[in-house]
C-alpha cells in the first residue's frame, strides 16, 4: 500500500502523543473524538481517473469515533487507532466521494489538541451491480497523501514547598510536620503515584506521593519538597500540622510563575496551571529577654 492510500473500504485514523517519552509522567484520563463530515465544497473531475468528485454521503456511516486513554497508558502504548467503515454507505454511483476528518477539542486542561483537517477521498466503483468503495486516499489539507495521524501533547507543571524558620528564638534544627494532599478528579484518579523529591543540604531523597492519600513529611529550615511532574488541572492542599505551636507564628505565601508572592491559607485547595507554584511556610519565634 502507498502511504495515505488504503485498499478497500476501511479508513484507519491514528492518534498519538509524539513528545510523551517519560513514564514517570501521568497520561491524563480522557476520551478523544474523531469526526467525519461531508466536504460540501467537493466538485469537478479528477484528472487521473476521470471520475467525478462529489460531496461525501454520510447516511449509515458512523461519523464519530472515540479513543480512550487512562492514567495507566505509558509511552510504549500511547498510539491508538479507530476504523471508519465506508462499506455500509449506500453510494449512488461511481465517483470520488470527498470527506473531511478532524479531532474535536474537548478542552481537557493541559492538553494541546491537533487542529489539522484531513481530506479523505473514497473511490467508488461498480462491482456485481453494487457501488462499492475500492480504495481510500487521505491527504493532510494542502499537502501529500499520507495516513491520518492526530498528534496531541500535554504539559505538566511543578510545585515546591519550602520551610523558613526566623526570629531570635527560631530553632533551625527542628522538624516541622507537613501534609500534602493531591485531590483526585476525572482526569487523574485516586491511587496513581507521582515522583516527589525532598531536598535538604543539597541532598536529594526520591519519594512518591499517591493521589488521594495524604502524604506526610517533615521539613527543617531551608529544606523543601519538589514535584516537577505534576499534572495541570489537579488540585492540591498543603498543611503544616504543627503550625502556630510552641510560640511560633506561622505564615505561608504562594508564588505562581513570575507573579508576586501572596498569602496562602494553609490546607486550602489550589488548582495547578502551567505556572510553577512555590509555597514558602515561615515559622517565626521571638522571645523577649526577661528583665527585672
Amino acid at each position: 500500500e502507498t502511504a495515505g492510500v488504503i485498499d478497500g473500504s476501511t479508513l484507519v485514523v491514528k492518534k498519538t502523543f509524539p513528545s510523551y517519552t517519560d513514564d514517570k509522567v501521568l497520561m491524563p484520563k480522557a476520551d478523544y473524538t474523531f469526526k467525519v463530515e461531508a466536504d460540501s465544497s467537493a466538485n469537478g473531475i479528477d484528472e487521473k481517473s476521470g471520475l467525478e468528485i462529489k460531496q461525501g454521503i454520510l447516511d449509515k456511516l458512523e461519523t464519530t469515533k472515540n479513543v480512550s486513554y487512562t492514567n495507566e497508558v505509558k509511552p510504549g502504548n500511547k498510539e491508538q487507532s479507530v476504523n471508519f467503515d465506508f462499506s455500509v454507505v449506500d453510494f449512488s454511483n461511481v465517483g470520488i466521494y470527498r470527506y473531511k476528518v478532524s479531532e474535536k477539542n474537548d478542552g481537557v486542561k493541559g492538553v494541546t489538541y491537533d487542529t489539522k483537517k484531513w481530506t479523505v477521498d473514497v473511490y467508488v466503483v461498480e462491482k456485481e451491480g453494487k457501488f462499492v468503495p475500492s480504495y481510500i486516499v487521505s491527504t493532510e489539507t494542502g499537502s501529500d497523501k499520507k495516513p491520518i495521524v492526530f498528534n496531541n501533547s500535554f504539559a505538566t507543571t511543578s510545585l515546591e514547598v519550602k520551610k523558613r524558620v526566623t526570629g531570635n528564638a527560631g530553632d533551625k534544627t527542628k522538624d516541622f510536620k507537613f501534609k500534602l494532599l493531591l485531590k483526585p478528579n476525572e482526569h487523574f484518579i485516586a491511587g496513581q503515584k507521582l515522583p516527589l523529591m525532598k531536598i535538604s543540604n543539597g541532598k536529594q531523597e526520591r519519594l512518591e506521593v499517591t493521589i488521594g492519600v495524604p502524604f506526610e513529611f517533615d521539613l527543617k529550615d531551608n529544606e523543601k519538597i519538589q514535584l516537577d511532574k505534576l499534572p495541570i488541572g489537579i488540585s492540591y492542599q498543603v498543611e503544616e500540622v504543627s503550625k502556630n505551636k510552641d510560640k511560633y507564628s506561622t505564615r505561608a505565601t504562594l508564588q505562581q510563575g513570575k507573579g508576586e508572592a501572596r498569602d496562602y491559607v494553609l490546607d486550602s485547595e489550589q488548582e495547578t496551571n502551567d505556572s510553577k507554584d512555590i509555597i514558602v511556610v515561615t515559622n517565626k519565634r521571638d522571645t523577649q529577654v526577661p528583665t527585672g
